[in-house]
């Protein structure tokens, strides 16, 4: 009785310590993006973007990591000051992966030089199948805009806790 007992103690800790970590895991990979949408001048000095990055998301586990080969899509808005040569962005990002179950997040934290790469964060805000019920952070990415195009859109990639 006291080795069943045991047991059940054991496993009810396990789920306990185990449950948390999973919550918290952290996808670490590169996603490429392309973002379209609209930028709108505020006089010479400052201007708004807003639209959407999207792009896949490659995990460095490969097959079997988190969010691996799943695409996502990120609504967004950025603001610039081209007298500091400063910007800042925020938004929200969903994914899909290949079983179809999503995964919902919050970015911001962004803010830096104009043509550099900066550094930001993400936090879980839930999901579907797998990803239900995940929250917390997502950790951080570092974004690199690689071209901005004459039709205003640009292409870059973000690595992620890396």
């Amino acid at each position: 009785m006291n080795l069943i007992k045991s047991i059940l103690i054991t496993i009810a800790l396990s789920i306990f310590v185990a449950g948390p970590s999973l919550a918290a895991e952290k996808a670490v990979g590169y996603f490429g993006w392309h973002a379209t949408g609209k930028f709108h001048p505020m006089g010479e000095g400052a201007g708004w973007w807003s639209g959407e990055f999207s792009g896949s998301f490659e995990s460095d586990a490969g097959d079997g990591g988190l969010f691996h080969k799943m695409s996502v899509r990120c609504p967004a808005w950025q603001k610039f000051n081209f007298v500091a040569g400063t910007y800042e962005a925020a938004g929200v990002c969903y994914g899909k992966d290949l079983d179809g179950d999503e995964i919902y997040f919050e970015w911001g934290d962004f803010a830096g030089k104009l043509g550099q790469p900066d550094k930001g964060t993400f936090t879980y805000t839930g999901g579907t199948g797998k990803y239900e019920g995940m929250s917390g952070s997502g950790g951080y990415f570092i974004g690199h805009t690689v071209t901005n195009w004459a039709d205003g859109s640009a292409g870059g990639y973000a690595t992620w806790n890396k």
